[in-house]
């Protein structure tokens, strides 16, 4: 089972794609209430994207999350000095991660 389908079933609307690109693009149509997103993408890196998102003063308060493999302490820093809510490495838990989720962003 995929973490979108693991929040689905949690209540949460959940939009996927694939590229940074394609996130840039599918938020000009709807607006999201929360960012869940790993840092190695192709294209535009998670990093990239977070920096590109908040440049945009509609998604300025947009909880962000980062989930990935990127094991990293300083990358765990630097996400956090970019104003991310969250840096979760996988594996994760995903009872944590649901309860996160669920105090930066409630499902509707």
């Amino acid at each position: 089972m995929t973490v979108s389908n693991l929040l689905q079933d949690q209540g949460y609307r959940v939009v996927c794609v694939r590229q940074a690109e394609d996130a840039l693009e599918e938020i000009k149509h709807t607006l999201p209430d929360l960012f869940l997103i790993d840092i190695k993408l192709p294209g535009l890196d998670g990093f990239d994207f977070f920096k590109e998102v908040r440049n945009k003063k509609e998604y300025q308060k947009i909880p962000f999350v980062f989930l990935t493999a990127f094991n990293d302490l300083r990358a765990k820093q630097y996400a956090q000095k970019l104003g991310a809510a969250e840096y979760i490495t996988k594996p994760f838990d995903f009872e944590y991660l649901v309860t996160r989720i669920k105090e930066l962003s409630p499902p509707r």
